[in-house]
């Protein structure tokens, strides 16, 4: 057509008719310029779709990264909550004159109380996407906010759960390794290194006649919930996440 209208443009100049020539110069460049909008308009329609399917294999895998730390919080939130119950059941053995209990229930009770594991969830995913920068163009603001949670959710808890390290490390640890048996919780526990229990005596009597150690399974309770209301927050929220990615993939 840019051809046609160059002729016509010749054929006016030589017979000397500016103002047609003019205006067929007009139209010649007004297709110019549509042509060029329609390609810039091509374009464009074609880096956002590329974007969007960009979008949708990323909001694919960071549903099949939070479904892993689904399953890995269920367990987490389970042994925490076997913790707990060991707590609170150490708990009511104390008393100034306690009864004759089982040593194996108290082995096993021990080692239920120190069930509190750590949680690192796996997120190879929101890493990459953080880092890249790519957080801040994802559509939804929503999942962007539920994100930014994430991440200071994740940060209180590693905070709440190197103090609980501390205190066991330097308070419930010693103590246990002073006034009962390792070996024995081992073996409550499953541990296939012995056979036997420990031959040296220790007095479940005395153990549950200390305020020290009443202090000291106080203690671990208390670090043991709060570590759990932590986790029960952060779940909560990655229900909250793969909800907002399966709206996000449907739209």
């Amino acid at each position: 057509m840019l051809n046609i209208f160059k002729k016509i443009r010749q054929k006016l100049a030589a017979e000397n008719k500016v103002t047609k020539y003019l205006a067929y110069a007009i139209g010649e460049i007004v297709l110019v310029v549509i042509g060029i909008m329609l390609a810039i308009q091509l374009n464009e329609w074609n880096q956002e779709r590329v974007q969007q399917k960009e979008y949708h294999v990323i909001l694919e895998n960071l549903a099949d990264e939070f479904n892993r730390t689904k399953d890995l919080m269920d367990l987490t939130i389970t042994n925490y909550e076997s913790s707990i119950d060991a707590n609170l059941a150490l708990m009511d053995l104390f008393s100034p004159d306690p009864g004759n209990f089982s040593p194996q229930r108290i082995d096993t009770l021990i080692g239920q109380s120190a069930k509190q594991a750590p949680f690192y969830p796996p997120q190879p995913v929101l890493d990459e996407l953080i880092n890249s920068g790519k957080l801040k163009s994802l559509p939804s603001n929503k999942l962007k906010q539920y994100f930014f949670e994430w991440e200071s959710n994740i940060k209180w808890f590693y905070f709440d759960y190197e103090l609980f390290i501390n205190f066991s490390r330097n308070h419930m640890d010693p103590y246990i390794t002073k006034n009962w048996s390792w070996k024995n919780i081992d073996i409550a526990e499953g541990g296939q290194y012995f056979k036997e229990r420990s031959k040296l005596l220790a007095s479940n009597k005395e153990l549950f006649q200390s305020l020290e150690f009443e202090n000291l399974i106080d203690n671990n309770l208390f670090h043991t919930n709060r570590l759990y209301q932590r986790l029960t927050a952060i779940d909560t929220l990655i229900d909250n996440i793969l909800a907002e990615i399966e709206v996000s993939l449907e739209q």
